[in-house]
């Protein structure tokens, strides 16, 4: 997943209807706004893996982490026998990252294909490109998204009490905090839900089509006492 860093210089502002509106304001929500250390917005594969990864990390043991998701939570009974066409092509990274919190033993012990050769070719011209990896280890796994998914599932369920999972829940708004801190002003970034429930939280990380990248805020504050940024997570 590709991340971008917002410091607190700037906003990003989305485009009329076509996603969340990002702002840059003072907040003047409830105080009473639940606060998370972590919100992921959006819980495709990518989103539902940053959720699991965090929850199962033993930095992240004793931190509130929520996980939202606009659609409704998906339960795959069992396995159909005609394969899907929507499929992914995990990396052996990408795999090992999965086998770091479990999903990738639900994954085996379902079903997907290991690769050795991989042909790529211009539908425009004749020119012809390929890899080969005879005798050698696997090149990566095609996966159908609904065995991943249903992975991920498996295993945010068994970190619920860290991972908290909110479904047809989407944002509609992230404000930031402050440029210039006031008494009576929140340091976190608001989210604003769609039926008008609110958050706060101190690490945001976007998983959205409208993105088409991953967006991560990060809270930097310059503490004069030591003239140096820390980190406040």
């Amino acid at each position: 997943m590709a991340a971008r860093l917002v410091s607190r210089c700037g906003a990003v502002r989305a485009a009329p209807h076509s996603g969340p509106l990002v702002s840059w304001r003072r907040w003047s929500g409830a105080s009473t706004d639940t606060v998370y250390d972590v919100v992921v917005s959006g819980g495709g594969l990518v989103g539902a893996a940053m959720a699991c990864a965090l929850g199962y990390d033993i930095h992240f043991h004793d931190k509130k982490i929520l996980l939202l998701e606009a659609g409704p939570k998906k339960v795959l009974e069992k396995l159909s026998e005609t394969y899907s066409n929507r499929v992914s092509s995990i990396s052996p990274g990408s795999a090992t990252l999965l086998s770091s919190f479990g999903a990738w033993d639900h994954i085996c012990n379902m079903r997907y294909r290991a690769f050795r050769r991989m042909q790529v070719w211009d539908a425009c011209s004749e020119a012809l490109i390929m890899f080969d990896k005879d005798n050698l280890d696997d090149m990566g796994y095609i996966v159908e998204n609904d065995v991943i998914m249903h992975a991920l599932t498996k295993q945010l369920e068994a970190v619920s009490d860290r991972v908290t999972v909110l479904y047809r829940s989407k944002a509609i708004r992230y404000t930031w905090p402050c440029p210039f801190p006031m008494a009576d002003s929140s340091p976190w970034v608001h989210i604003t839900l769609g039926d008008g429930s609110t958050f706060q939280t101190k690490l945001l990380v976007v998983e959205d089509s409208y993105f088409a990248r991953g967006l991560v805020y990060l809270h930097l504050i310059l503490d004069s006492r030591d003239s140096g940024f820390r980190f406040k997570l």
